[in-house]
């Protein structure tokens, strides 16, 4: 795909516009929203050519054809926040185009756009305790890994640098993987970690840790990368390096999670989760818990923590109900 940024009658086309957004947003580094805006586009194009169309100026964006659009994302069988994925995606796109005088009004004010509650993603720090403590070796041999295969040793050292790095993600304050992969020698700095988020480009400053410089140490590298994960010159080979590498990151931590002894699936996300719900239950402040990961706002934060409101919620009602009438309230 190829835009034309100069020109106007092109760019004000909303595929266009999106495409240019993606590309301007890769350039900048900005690499996972650059991915949400593409896989968007991918989306709303094959719907628009279910309706005989390749693009759309903005003002063809109507109320009436963004719910044509939901409804035919789930008759794709797309769940609910993943339409809302894409829907909020193009509102994005929308508002941006506003901003520079491209379109106007609100069409997505009939179409969701929410987010709906989905399983719970921390796990508690006895469990990230387990983990760091985990006999991988053990572990393989018990989920039928036979250790005179000549692919065993292989794996063991995967599973350990992806334990390692589910770790270090915990310890740097919920580093996300895009972040902990670009990261480069020159971020560290008299031990202090510094680093712009990919996602927002704000800059985050983690003091290195002995639980952080061990695992650095573990894994020395010969490219200007920290951890051997990427070793691409340019950008664009980056990062289809970083998608590779985060699709087989979460394989190694499901086959981590077959390995515990409760049923907890691990993701790239879970390491992110549990430290901002360990440093709630430890009463650091919510604006805390937000500027240490690098949150626009506190809203954001308590997306991560609203099931934890809850719980108090429930428990503050257990105790009240106990105390009127003596039992559990039932």
């Amino acid at each position: 795909m190829k835009t034309h940024p100069s020109n106007k009658s092109t760019t004000s086309r909303i595929l266009a516009y999106m495409n240019k957004t993606a590309t301007t947003l890769f350039n900048r580094q900005h690499i996972g929203l650059a991915q949400n805006y593409t896989s968007t586009h991918h989306s709303f194009s094959r719907f628009l050519q279910t309706q005989g169309k390749q693009d759309l100026p903005f003002s063809k964006i109507t109320s009436e054809l963004l719910t044509l659009y939901q409804e035919w994302l789930w008759q794709q069988g797309i769940k609910k926040n993943t339409s809302s994925f894409y829907l909020r995606n193009l509102h994005s796109v929308f508002n941006k185009a506003a901003k520079e005088g491209l379109t106007t009004g609100n069409p997505f004010a009939t179409v969701y756009t929410g987010v709906a509650k989905t399983r719970k993603r921390a796990v508690t720090p006895d469990l990230i305790r387990h983990i760091h403590q985990l006999d991988i070796r053990q572990g393989l041999i018990h989920i039928g890994k036979n250790p005179k295969r000549k692919t065993f040793d292989r794996t063991l050292r995967e599973l350990s640098f992806a334990r390692d790095t589910f770790i270090f993600c915990f310890c740097a304050r919920g580093l996300t993987f895009v972040d902990l992969a670009f990261l480069k020698k020159e971020n560290i700095w008299h031990n202090t970690l510094r680093y712009e988020r990919r996602k927002t480009g704000q800059t985050i400053e983690v003091e290195i840790l002995p639980c952080m410089q061990t695992i650095i140490e573990r894994y020395p590298t010969s490219t200007p990368y920290l951890f051997p994960i990427l070793h691409a010159q340019t950008t664009q080979e980056a990062y289809h390096e970083y998608r590779t590498a985060i699709r087989k990151y979460n394989k190694q931590l499901n086959t981590l999670s077959l390995m515990l002894s409760q049923s907890i699936p691990l993701t790239s996300y879970v390491s992110r989760h549990s430290w901002a719900t360990a440093a709630y239950h430890q009463n650091i402040p919510i604006a805390y818990i937000s500027e240490a990961m690098g949150h626009h706002s506190e809203k954001t934060t308590r997306t991560y923590l609203k099931s934890l409101e809850s719980n108090k919620i429930d428990k503050a009602n257990r105790q009240l109900l106990h105390t009127i009438f003596n039992d559990d309230g039932t």
